[in-house]
C-alpha cells in the first residue's frame, strides 16, 4: 500500500499536461505565414493592402505614362489602379 500510493498519484500526473503552453495554442495564418495573435494578422493584412495599393497605382501609373497617355489621364488610370491593388491585396487570406 505504501508503493501504491504515490505510483497512482505520479500515473495522474502523468496524464495532465505539464504546462499551459503544452496545450494547443490558436495560431492565425495570411499570406503562408503564422501568427500567434489575431492583431499581429491583422497588422499583417493591413501591411499588405498598403503594399498592394503603392504597386498597383505605380504600375497603372507607368503603364499609362508610357503608352501616351496625358496627365489627367494617367492620374486616373493611377487611381483606379491603387483601388484594385488595394482589393486583391485585402482579399487574400482571412486572418
Amino acid at each position: 500500500m505504501r508503493i501504491f500510493t504515490p505510483l497512482a498519484c505520479l500515473a495522474i500526473a502523468g496524464l495532465m499536461p505539464l504546462s499551459p503552453a503544452m496545450a494547443q495554442r490558436t495560431r492565425y495564418e495570411h499570406n503562408g505565414k503564422y501568427y500567434q495573435s489575431r492583431a499581429e494578422c491583422l497588422q499583417a493584412k493591413k501591411r499588405a493592402e498598403k503594399r498592394g495599393t503603392i504597386v498597383g497605382a505605380a504600375a497603372a501609373g507607368i503603364g499609362a505614362a508610357l503608352l501616351g497617355g496625358n496627365v489627367g489621364e494617367t492620374a486616373l488610370v493611377a487611381g483606379g489602379g491603387a483601388v484594385v491593388g488595394n482589393v486583391i491585396a485585402g482579399k487574400s487570406k482571412r486572418c
